[in-house]
């Protein structure tokens, strides 16, 4: 799987839009100036949307990991990343800037 540094500008960015857009997203800084990124799924069809999520970023040789929380939520869960990677992870859940959902 690739490591942190590889995740700068290989996100699948065809992987946005509301299909695959989280119900929350979480951003957190780690050491070195690297920062982690949630995206969490709710209901019934969390789980589904969260793998299909999960696969996507798989093909293009990223290591995701997905996480079940308390009630119906899932957790898909990147990082740590670089500043640059973690505008990109935004951009693969929830597509480029001004592009309608």
């Amino acid at each position: 799987m690739a490591t942190a540094d590889q995740y700068s500008v290989s996100l699948p960015t065809e992987t946005g839009g509301a299909l695959f857009a989280p119900d929350r997203m979480s951003v957190w800084p780690v050491e070195g100036g690297r920062y982690g990124v949630d995206g969490t799924y709710q209901g019934v069809t969390g789980f589904e949307r969260a793998e299909a999520q999960r696969q996507r970023l798989e093909a293009a040789h990223l290591s995701a990991s997905v996480r079940q929380e308390l009630g119906d939520g899932w957790t898909l869960r990147l990082g740590p990343l670089t500043h640059g990677a973690a505008w990109a992870a935004i951009e693969a859940f929830l597509g480029p800037p001004g592009r309608a959902r």
